[in-house]
């Protein structure tokens, strides 16, 4: 009742277009909402609450080609999220959503590259999704498909486990991985969302990363366990059929998890990098 009262009252202070836009995307059809808001930002190219919405949808957008369209084909739709995401941060710098579509954007630019030649963007992805957990931005759609700071504190798990720990790592990229820090965001996104398919999925990964990296039997079995609730979960939306799809290979790839990525996975060792 509270989302819902939420999401009615987001609704009322949006532009039609755009509320039109936020009810499709919450409905599960991301590419419905890409279309609305493409026609709506070409005539209002200034409005921030559209500009964001449209970078999300996209994104999604993206996902769903994924294994489907090559690489450097999705790679026009990453950097026009990027590109609407930093219009927005222009003109609402205190919604943290444009800073966290910046970095969603900036992120599968590198992970569609390959991780390891992209290094040099990593430092500016976590700065982008600290500075988002850093305002006062709360939001919810309708359905919880997509919330904030559920959607940075998802961000920030996916990025501690996939950017390489190696010790040169912070003399390389200004930052490194840290599976500790992957854990605790995705524990707090499956606080906040108990019943996200995404959100339990992307614990268990981080755990099964944890689980390898520190020879953690616990935290292996801890992470299967995460990731069999996450496909007994009835899935809703494309997305998360994916989802569902992948986890049986996450399981039988569980030594690979820390490189596990919707759209593919990164051998990231530092032997991979000097190659």
């Amino acid at each position: 009742m509270v989302l819902l009262m939420a999401s009615l009252a987001l609704a009322a202070s949006l532009a039609p277009e755009v509320a039109e836009g936020e009810a499709r995307f919450a409905q599960g059809d991301p590419l419905g909402s890409a279309e609305v808001l493409e026609a709506y930002v070409a005539t209002h190219p200034d409005d921030p609450e559209a500009l964001w919405r449209l970078a999300r949808a996209l994104y999604e957008k993206g996902e769903l080609q994924a294994g489907v369209v090559p690489d450097a084909q999705r790679l026009p739709i990453y950097q026009r999220v990027q590109e609407l995401s930093r219009r927005a941060q222009q003109l609402a710098p205190t919604d943290g959503q444009g800073y966290l579509w910046d970095g969603v954007g900036m992120g599968r630019v590198a992970t569609a590259k390959g991780i390891l030649s992209q290094l040099f963007t990593a430092d500016d992805i976590e700065r982008l999704w600290l500075r988002a957990l850093e305002t006062p931005t709360r939001y919810a759609s309708a359905s919880g498909n997509s919330t904030f700071p559920g959607d940075v504190y998802n961000a920030l798990g996916q990025f501690y486990r996939l950017c390489p720990d190696w010790a040169a790592m912070k003399w390389i990229a200004g930052t490194r991985g840290d599976i500790e820090k992957s854990v605790s965001y995705n524990r707090k996104l499956v606080a906040a969302e108990p019943t996200r398919i995404e959100a339990l999925k992307e614990l268990g990964v981080s755990l099964l990363c944890k689980g390898y990296k520190q020879d953690d039997e616990a935290a292996k079995a801890e992470g299967r366990d995460w990731l069999r609730r996450a496909s007994a979960i009835p899935p809703r939306f494309a997305v998360e059929r994916i989802d569902h799809q992948q986890i049986p290979v996450i399981l039988a790839r569980e030594a690979e998890a820390c490189g596990y990525s919707r759209d593919g996975w990164e051998d990231l060792s530092e032997g991979a990098y000097k190659k």
